[in-house]
This record gives structure tokens, C-alpha cells and sequence, in this order.
């Protein structure tokens, strides 16, 4: 498969994996109970916080990415032909079992992880504020919208510098300070239809409108998590995709009893939001149980991977793609 090929692939799926993780989110503050967590921020428990607003095992996110990874294999071994092998993946294969646990198990621990890290942040503002315990659970969990009879704009599903952004952009709406209220508008993903009623708000010199904070705040929070679940999916479905493609060759070559092996060649989108590392690498090939190197000395087997360690700032939203051409070895020589 080309570059343009997978990359539109990989464009294509993770929109679905992007819903499965929003409609998780969904679930999950849809049977919240406030008043338990009211009382469970009264009695200071994050671990009963953390257990109420828990996502869950993920079960619809998961099965979404095993998918991406079949189809990552079935696609790229659709041109490849060795004769006499049979081009199919084994999703039985103890590799591929392997990686599909390890991957959900990762997924769901940083989501935990995140998640803790804005639960902690929604109550040491609220209590910088002398929030109230019920102010301060429906700040995690959300208000109840009018509109769609749904809670919005709680911190679920969210990690802490967007549970933050948050709650400060709260702040600013219920300041007073026409300063701080102009640094409201300033945020790229707030909701522009509540604009008219913040520059009103300022020329008045008073806070914007209870009713209207809550509908602007929780607007905000929404595409916080549009973003967070989006750069989630991204990279989720691009590490899945792009496994899938490399146990396809592995599987395949596997089967031509030593006769042949494949190369990897690193291609980057060679536009300006290539991380400077990756454009770096564009054109590097290697051998197939090889590693790429990036100049910062991390090592991926593919973009995405995590298997070597590669630190979050090497994965998190890459579009490059892997190559793959197959050769014969010095045993079909």
C-alpha cells in the first residue's frame, strides 16, 4: 500500500473509534448518580470518585480496534503475492492476541490515569472557589442540559490540562473582569454562538449570565473531549492499523519456508505538521525485524508503535506510513 493509501485508510476508521470512545463517555456520565458523588466528594474518597465515574472495560472502543487491525493486515497483503502462500492473517496468532490485550490494557490504564489527574484538578479549583460538594460534583460529571436532556461539560473522559482549561474558562465567564472575560474569547475551542452575549457581558462590566456560563462552559468541555478523544483515536488506530499490516507481511513471509524476508521503508507526509524528527526519517529503510531510529534515539518498528518505548511525543497524532517491499533472501539465491 502507498502512503496516501493507508493514511486515508487510517483517516477513515478512526472516526469510528473516535465515537466508540465519545459514546463510552456518554454512558458513563448518563448513570452517574450526583447525589453519590456529592457525597463522595464530602467525604474527600477519589477512590470512590474514581469507581463512580469510571469508563469501563471499553468493550465497543476494543472490538473497533481489533477490527482496524484485521483490516490493516487484509489490505496490505491484497498486492502481495508469493506463489503457493496463501495471503490471510491469523487473528488467532499468539503475536496478534498479544498486542490487541497489551493495547487495551494501555488504552484503558492512561485513560484512567488522565482522568484521575482531572478529577484531582476539578476539586483543588473547587475548593480554591469554596465550591460546594454538589457545585463540585456536577463539575465532574456535568449539568443537565435543557436542550437535549443530557449532562454536558463535566470532566469525564477528559485528562487534566483540559479539565483545567475548563474549569478556568468557567472562571473567566463568572469573573466580572472584562480582562479575563476577553481572554475567554481568545480560546480556539470555545463555542462562538455564546461570543455576542461575553462582549456584552464586557462592555457592562459584569460576569456573563449564569444560564449562559453553564451552556458556554459546557460547550467548551465538549470539544475539549472532541479533541482529546479525536488525538485518542488517532493515534490508537494508526499504532492497530499499522501492526496489522506489519503481521500480515511477517505472517506471510513466514509461510514461504525461509525463501522470502521484506524491508521497511519510513515515509512521512512531508508537509509542515510533520514533527521535525519524522520528516527527518523520511526515506530511512530497513530490514523487517529492524527498528526505525528517529534523531532523538527513539526507536518504532512502525509510526505509532510502542513496543520500544517510543515516548508519546514520537506517537501522539503521526500520519507517517511504512513501505513494504518484499525480497527474496540468500537461501532463494
Amino acid at each position: 500500500m502507498k502512503a496516501s493509501e493507508v493514511e486515508a485508510e487510517i483517516e477513515r476508521l478512526e472516526i469510528e473509534v473516535q465515537q466508540a470512545y465519545l459514546d463510552q463517555v456518554a454512558q458513563t456520565v448518563r448513570y452517574v448518580s450526583i447525589s453519590e458523588l456529592e457525597k463522595a466528594v464530602e467525604d474527600n474518597d477519589e477512590d470512590r470518585i474514581a469507581e463512580i465515574l469510571s469508563l469501563g472495560l471499553f468493550a465497543l472502543l476494543v472490538e473497533r480496534l481489533r477490527a482496524v487491525y484485521a483490516r490493516g493486515a487484509s489490505k496490505e497483503l491484497l498486492a502481495v503475492i508469493i506463489p503457493g502462500v496463501r495471503r490471510e492473517v491469523d487473528m488467532g496468532h499468539p503475536d496478534v492476541t498479544s498486542f490487541l490485550a497489551s493495547q487495551a490494557a494501555a488504552l484503558r490504564d492512561q485513560v484512567a490515569r488522565e482522568q484521575a489527574e482531572a478529577v484531582r484538578v476539578v476539586l483543588s479549583m473547587g475548593r480554591d472557589r469554596g465550591d460546594t460538594a454538589r457545585t463540585a460534583a456536577l463539575s465532574l460529571a456535568g449539568r443537565m442540559s435543557k436542550q437535549t436532556g443530557r449532562r454536558t461539560g463535566g470532566v469525564v473522559g477528559l485528562n487534566g490540562p483540559a479539565a483545567e482549561a475548563s474549569q478556568r474558562a468557567r472562571d473567566q465567564l463568572a469573573s466580572g473582569d472584562p480582562a479575563r472575560m476577553r481572554e475567554y474569547l481568545t480560546r480556539l475551542r470555545r463555542d462562538p454562538a455564546f461570543d455576542a452575549a461575553v462582549r456584552e457581558a464586557i462592555e457592562q462590566k459584569r460576569p456573563v449570565p449564569k444560564a449562559i456560563i453553564d451552556r458556554a462552559a459546557s460547550a467548551y468541555a465538549q470539544r475539549l473531549l472532541g479533541t482529546y478523544a479525536e488525538a485518542l483515536a488517532q493515534t490508537n488506530t494508526s499504532e492497530a492499523y499499522n501492526k496489522g499490516r506489519e503481521e500480515g507481511w511477517k505472517q506471510l513471509t513466514a509461510r514461504s519456508s525461509g525463501m522470502y524476508t521484506f524491508a521497511k521503508t519510513w515515509r512521512s507526509m512531508r508537509d509542515n505538521k510533520v514533527r521535525h524528527t519524522h520528516a527527518a526519517m523520511n526515506g530511512q529503510v530497513v530490514m523487517a525485524d529492524q527498528p526505525f531510529t528517529s534523531p532523538s534515539g527513539a526507536m518504532l518498528m512502525f509510526p505509532c508503535d510502542t513496543s520500544l518505548g517510543a515516548p508519546l511525543n514520537e506517537r501522539i497524532r503521526c500520519r507517517c506510513v511504512v513501505e513494504y517491499s518484499l525480497r527474496k533472501t540468500s537461501q532463494a539465491v
